[in-house]
């Protein structure tokens, strides 16, 4: 009787072990599927918050002190920008409301209806800023179920990214064949006939797969460093590296091109060191270096010549909806983000202080737009998330993210930048300080954090690299 018991309880105690290690993943992969567009009005975003809300609940069960104390930093940024949103929604007297900047045609507004007296909130569209209130659900929970990980689970996160971005990839492609209105594109309003895999806007998919680029590279290397060299596993890990860069040509995104570009040389880049140094399969002897021959060296040649003619096949016979075709075509500079970069100073000039909302941009938007770029479609964002973060959230938006800045660049100092490329096997700091440097770069053309998708890979990541191991991880 007691031996069953004992091996019940062992079976209990290995079921929540499993759990533990498969719920983060699990996470991840219920956010990228839901959470690839950020409109207020998308379908899945309920579910995705509501489910943020049962990882998150999940993730405080089985925390404790020198958890919540290991990610106080993070978990104080983000409550102040959620704080921050909950101020911008709480109705002022017309007497200190009115004083705000960029008020004027609603005063005049009331005044004409007779309520000049009317109790508003600093945000000028409270129902945008109530979404982006409720959307603090997804970052908030990655970061709890972050501080249920520990550094060392960072390769598995990668890892798991990696296979989100090739299943994304995939799907891509079979968008590309379905053709537009195929149930293979999950959102409704979409970048159609673009290959939008799990997102919803061709940009962002792009600047995920040169992220991705730069984890595969990474694992990569890992594996060349081991002592017993597993051949599929790293052929699998080189064909999701060039897979993911084929596809930042492919999608049609010229930031996500440049991304992918940058991307792809700095993993080529990281991986010289590890390919030469490799050790000797077990049995066989290392030739010498008289004798190694191109055919030997197939990872410093076949990638970048099968990428260089790619490259050149693309450039001459893809149509416009690629990213090479886009930059080549010369009307770049009548992009409506070009043209609109007048009004939108006037918008920071106007709303830098207290913001006009979060949430708010395309309403504000049409309130200074020029008769000159009105247009069927329109303007959602600013597509330089820095600038915006002035429009909507104003000069304490602003603060947050410098803290958030410091607190990064402390946390990449203090491990130190000596052998960053180079590196060590199960050293994963370059892999996260270029991933956030490739979303806060594409950040000055674009909104690539705005995705919940992108959010969670980016608290998820940072915290592993910028806060100590954790304390339940060990235990566990």
């Amino acid at each position: 009787m007691n031996n069953r018991t004992n091996r019940a309880t062992r079976s209990e105690w290995h079921g929540a072990a499993e759990l533990q290690r498969w719920m983060p993943l699990l996470f991840l992969a219920f956010v990228f599927l839901t959470g690839g567009a950020s409109r207020s009005d998308v379908a899945s975003l309920p579910l995705l918050r509501a489910g943020a809300v049962l990882f998150g609940c999940w993730a405080m069960m089985g925390m404790q002190r020198a958890d919540w104390l290991r990610i106080r930093m993070p978990l104080i940024l983000l409550s102040a920008l959620t704080l921050w949103m909950a101020v911008q929604l709480v109705p002022m007297p017309p007497s200190i409301w009115q004083g705000l900047a960029g008020r004027e045609l609603i005063v005049a507004a009331d005044a004409l209806l007779g309520q000049p007296g009317l109790w508003r909130p600093i945000s000028l569209t409270p129902s945008e800023t109530w979404s982006s209130l409720l959307a603090m659900t997804v970052p908030l929970a990655a970061l709890l179920v972050a501080a249920r990980l520990g550094p060392e689970d960072l390769a598995r996160v990668l890892q798991a990214l990696v296979f989100i971005a090739v299943a994304s990839a995939l799907l891509g492609l079979l968008q590309i064949v379905s053709g537009a209105g195929s149930p293979a594109f999950l959102y409704r309003i979409t970048n159609t006939g673009s290959m939008v895999g799990l997102f919803a806007n061709r940009n962002h998919h792009a600047v995920f797969q040169a992220c991705t680029i730069i984890f595969a590279a990474a694992l990569l290397r890992d594996e060349l460093m081991r002592r017993q060299q597993r051949t599929l596993i790293q052929l699998g890990l080189a064909g999701a590296t060039v897979l993911c860069a084929i596809m930042t040509m492919l999608i049609g995104s010229r930031a996500g091109l440049a991304a992918g570009a940058a991307a792809f040389v700095l993993g080529y880049t990281m991986l010289l060191p590890a390919w030469r140094s490799r050790p000797a399969r077990e049995g066989h002897r290392r030739p010498s270096s008289t004798r190694a021959t191109w055919a030997s060296n197939w990872l410093l040649v076949i990638p970048p010549l099968m990428l260089a003619a790619l490259f050149a096949t693309i450039w001459f016979f893809a149509d416009r909806s690629t990213s090479l075709s886009r930059v080549a075509d010369n009307r770049v500079a009548e992009d409506l983000r070009v043209l609109a970069w007048p009004t939108i100073q006037q918008m920071v000039e106007t709303h830098w202080v207290a913001g006009a909302g979060f949430g708010s941009f395309p309403a504000v938007y049409r309130i200074f737009e020029a008769d000159a770029l009105l247009q069927p479609a329109y303007f959602n964002h600013a597509h330089n998330d820095w600038v915006e973060i002035l429009i909507t959230g104003g000069l304490p938006f602003a603060l947050i993210v410098v803290a958030a800045i410091i607190w990064f660049a402390r946390a990449a100092a203090r491990g130190g930048l000596q052998k960053l490329v180079k590196g060590h096997r199960g050293d994963y700091r370059l892999p996260v300080i270029a991933a956030v440097g490739v979303l806060a770069a594409a950040s000055l053309v674009d909104y690539p954090l705005r995705m919940p998708s992108l959010q969670a890979m980016l608290v998820i990541l940072a915290t592993l690299f910028a806060c100590p191991g954790s304390a339940t991880a060990q235990r566990e």
